[in-house]
C-alpha cells in the first residue's frame, strides 16, 4: 500500500511573491513622486524643496494634492 506524499512548496510560495510586491509598490511610488516633487520646488525655486519632498515621501496622496494646488504659490523666482 502506498502511503500519499505530503505536498511541499515554497514557504509562503505566491503569496509571499505578492506581498512583497505590495512592499515594494508601496515604497518605490511615494519615492519617486517625491523625487520629482522635489526637483519640481528646486525648479521653481522654493527654499522649502526638502520639506515637501519628505511631505510627499511620509504624506502620500494627501500632500500631493495639496503640492498641486500651491506649487505656483510655493517658489517664485523673483525672490
Amino acid at each position: 500500500m502506498l502511503r500519499p506524499f505530503l505536498q511541499f512548496a515554497v514557504p509562503g510560495g505566491v503569496e509571499l511573491l505578492i506581498a512583497l510586491l505590495v512592499l515594494l509598490l508601496s515604497l518605490v511610488v511615494p519615492l519617486v513622486v517625491a523625487v520629482l516633487i522635489y526637483r519640481d520646488a528646486k525648479r521653481r525655486g522654493s527654499r522649502h524643496a526638502l520639506a515637501w519632498a519628505v511631505g510627499a515621501f511620509l504624506g502620500s496622496l494627501v500632500v500631493w494634492a495639496l503640492y498641486y494646488v500651491v506649487r505656483d504659490e510655493v517658489g517664485s523666482r523673483s525672490t
